[in-house]
């Protein structure tokens, strides 16, 4: 019996690790890299697939903004495009979904990467204008957008591409 066990263990494992291989197999064969330019004009070339979050924050200037992106290693990256015209000229504008930081600021946070999102509590210490609290594996983010809204607008665009047959990078 136990060496039955560990042979459906061993296997589980072996089939979880080709599935994964061919999963990312496909992610790579399926997206080109992407190219950007950082603030201090490091062109940084990447898997599109993996950026998590794009915002903006102003500049300390004070003259407009700088949009910030997330989910490549190394941090947050700075670039001088606007975070939806990246999103467009990646053609990954579908699979984000655009809200709205307690101060105005607008996020664009890539639905896969969503965990969970919940209603505020009274235990988070946020802004009134917050919402909806969003995670995306690390600190929650907080939202002027409500549960239901967000819900509606991630359910919507699943249905979407699907319907249009599309991958989910």
């Amino acid at each position: 019996m136990r060496e039955q066990l560990l042979a459906l263990a061993c296997l589980v494992a072996a089939l979880s690790i080709a599935t994964a291989h061919d999963l990312n197999k496909v992610e790579l064969g399926t997206h080109e890299l992407a190219e950007m330019k950082t603030l201090n004009g490091v062109r940084l070339v990447f898997d599109p697939t993996k950026i998590r979050m794009a915002y903006a924050l102003p500049r300390s200037s004070g003259r407009g903004f700088v949009t910030n992106i997330t989910g490549l290693a190394g941090g947050p990256q700075e670039i001088d495009e606007a975070a939806d015209s990246l999103l467009e000229r990646l053609n990954l504008k579908p699979y984000f979904v655009a809200l709205t930081l307690p101060d105005g600021v607008p996020v664009w946070v890539k639905t896969s990467a969503i965990s969970f999102f919940r209603s505020i509590e009274s235990w988070d210490h946020i802004r009134a204008e917050a919402k909806t609290a969003v995670s995306t594996g690390g600190p929650p983010i907080f939202v002027k957008e409500s549960v239901a809204t967000i819900k509606d607008a991630i359910n919507a665009m699943r249905r979407q591409n699907r319907d249009q047959g599309e991958t989910h990078p």
